[in-house]
């Protein structure tokens, strides 16, 4: 049965300026898979300053470019998820839930840069589907045809989008614009981790199954090369300059620290297991693992905040020193984070 969406004006989805003069304060939001809830972290001080409902299993989330919105993707547990959820990072409320019907196990997600609408994959419903973020209408729908179509990654103009098929062992390439599929090409066993190089020219996606690391051409998704990883990869970004990769590992318990240029291995940041801290996690068991899966990194190339699930903690990482400078507090097994240049006074 599908529930009713909040009414929410369209108007509210005009740009957000940037006030002249005024300093931002800047913070993060995860989300916590076990408790289907979704915090807002003070960057400042590590503290948590607000906490949403959101739906089941939630694994994804992304802030619009004004940064005035978070959507996140409700995959759901042991049910399969169909729903989005819409949030107000002014007034740090869940503002509306977006049924999306037969397309469930919603999972990667990315805004559009008119910032009104979001482009989301649908594992089950083997499709990429663009939403209007204010009315809930989904406005394309692209079938990928293939099983499992899990994460995305967008080009800077949103033309253009990139999957990974991990249901299939094989990634996407969609044409937002006309809304077609350009090539699905086949790629190992089960590809989970996906980003597109700064430049726009490579994908980099990291195989679970087969724990390898392999760089796809981004306009023909042909092969330039692979390498091994450390066990069970699972997300893998790009520092804004293009020249560093950090890959994580949640069964080794660390993340893999990447020269882009070279394609070479330079270093590994690693996450002890913490008796004290250590709890099962939502959907796969790692044993005496911290379980490292989302890696989010700041705008300026200079952090990286990976989500600890086993450790209910973010590890807030220097990127140029490879070193862990501290830890963050988050919910009940954190995973999907996205940054937020102004958390606000938590007004409207």
């Amino acid at each position: 049965m599908r529930r009713p969406a909040l009414l929410l004006p369209a108007l509210l989805f005009a740009l957000v300026a940037p006030r002249p003069g005024v300093a931002q304060h800047p913070g993060l939001i995860v989300l916590n898979k076990s408790e289907a809830t979704a915090s807002l972290l003070d960057l400042a001080d590590g503290r948590t300053v607000a906490t949403m409902p959101v739906g089941d299993g939630p694994h994804e989330i992304a802030v619009s470019l004004d940064g005035r919105w978070a959507m996140a993707s409700n995959y759901g547990g042991t049910t399969p998820g169909h729903s989005l959820t819409l949030i107000d990072l002014r007034s740090r409320k869940s503002v509306r839930t977006i049924e999306l019907g037969e397309y469930r196990r919603p999972h990667g997600i990315a805004w559009l840069p008119d910032n009104k609408r979001v482009v989301v994959t649908s594992e089950l419903g083997e499709a990429v589907l663009v939403v209007e973020a204010a009315t809930g209408r989904i406005e394309k729908t692209i079938k990928t045809n293939v099983a499992g179509t899990h994460l995305l990654t967008l080009s800077k103009d949103g033309t253009r989008v990139w999957t990974s098929n991990i249901g299939s062992g094989s990634n996407s390439l969609i044409d937002l614009e006309h809304g077609t599929l350009v090539k699905t090409a086949p790629n190992g066993k089960g590809p989970e981790a996906i980003d597109l190089s700064p430049d726009g020219r490579e994908i980099w996606t990291a195989d679970r199954p087969l724990n390898r690391i392999t760089v796809l051409d981004a306009k023909t998704l042909d092969s330039l090369a692979a390498w091994p990883s450390g066990q069970f990869p699972n997300r893998l970004h790009f520092t804004p300059d293009g020249r560093t990769v950090l890959q994580s590992n949640a069964q080794s318990s660390n993340v893999g620290v990447y020269d882009a240029k070279a394609r070479k291995q330079i270093a590994t940041i690693d996450f002890p297991y913490d008796e004290a801290l250590g709890k099962p996690t939502m959907l796969t068991q790692f044993g005496r693992s911290a379980t490292p899966l989302g890696i989010l990194i700041a705008p300026d190339g200079t952090r990286a905040w990976v989500a600890l699930a086993a450790h209910d903690r973010l590890a807030e990482v220097d990127i140029a020193a490879r070193k862990v400078v501290r830890q963050l507090v988050a919910g009940r097994e954190p995973d999907g984070m996205a940054y937020v240049p102004d958390i606000g006074a938590g007004k409207p």
